[in-house]
């Protein structure tokens, strides 16, 4: 079956669409085709690259260059403690972030570095305890926004619960992905101190220009941390 020349017709570049509502715009574009050849023209779509899928059930066309993946550069204290604590614990699920990280989107740069050790909540305190018998200084454990203000020095490393079904990587399940970097610095009250919240807006309209993010991961997190409307209002303002 030859595929319709105008199958991509009025679909917006840079939109996100599902797979109804990609199967909807084929029917409006080609409605003299039986319904069983709509799947197929689907097929046909992403196999010829007119289409590419952005993750489940969402799929846009294709962009002029393809953006890279977001890849964290870790100082070497960070990748120090990914290791140890992998070792420690090699089936617990953690996550290390670190704040010079947002230098890259950030115009105030933060010049003073603070490590936060993201695990999962029932073991926390036990990588806590077990970073602290390592000899590891300026340790905290959950603390609050007053008790890391008072507390916090240089290297400062917080231990605290990850948020659970938060997006991870699946190569690399310790690295911070984007899409949760970009949620947790809007929820997260301990983060927010730690940069100008007016800042938000640009960070998200410069990760979105430099690299492949998720959206659906990523407000799939939001709604997990009950902000995905405001998460969504943001960046329409700034897209």
């Amino acid at each position: 079956m030859h595929l319709p020349d105008n199958a991509v017709q009025n679909l917006e570049s840079g939109k996100l669409y599902t797979r109804a509502q990609v199967i909807t715009f084929l029917k409006n574009n080609s409605p003299s085709l039986r319904d069983g050849s709509y799947q197929w023209t689907l097929g046909e779509l992403l196999e010829a690259g007119k289409i590419v899928r952005t993750g489940y059930n969402s799929y846009t066309l294709p962009q002029e260059k393809l953006l890279p993946s977001y890849s964290p550069d870790y100082s070497e204290l960070a990748g120090e403690l990914m290791i140890k604590t992998a070792e420690l614990y090699p089936h617990v699920q953690f996550v290390v972030f670190e704040t010079i990280l947002l230098n890259e989107f950030l115009n105030h740069l933060i010049a003073q570095n603070t490590i936060f050790v993201q695990v999962q909540k029932d073991v926390s305190a036990f990588v806590f305890r077990a970073l602290q018998e390592k000899g590891y200084p300026h340790l905290l454990y959950k603390p609050s926004q007053k008790e890391f203000l008072f507390y916090w020095t240089r290297n400062c490393i917080v231990v605290c619960d990850m948020i659970s079904e938060s997006p991870l990587s699946v190569k690399r399940p310790h690295e911070l992905v984007i899409e949760k970097m970009l949620v947790d610095l809007y929820c997260d009250k301990l983060l927010r101190s730690l940069y100008s919240s007016a800042e938000y807006p640009d960070i998200l309209k410069q990760a979105f220009a430099a690299y492949q993010i998720d959206r659906l991961r990523m407000f799939r997190y939001a709604r997990r941390r009950n902000k995905e409307t405001e998460i969504r209002q943001l960046l329409d303002a700034v897209s």
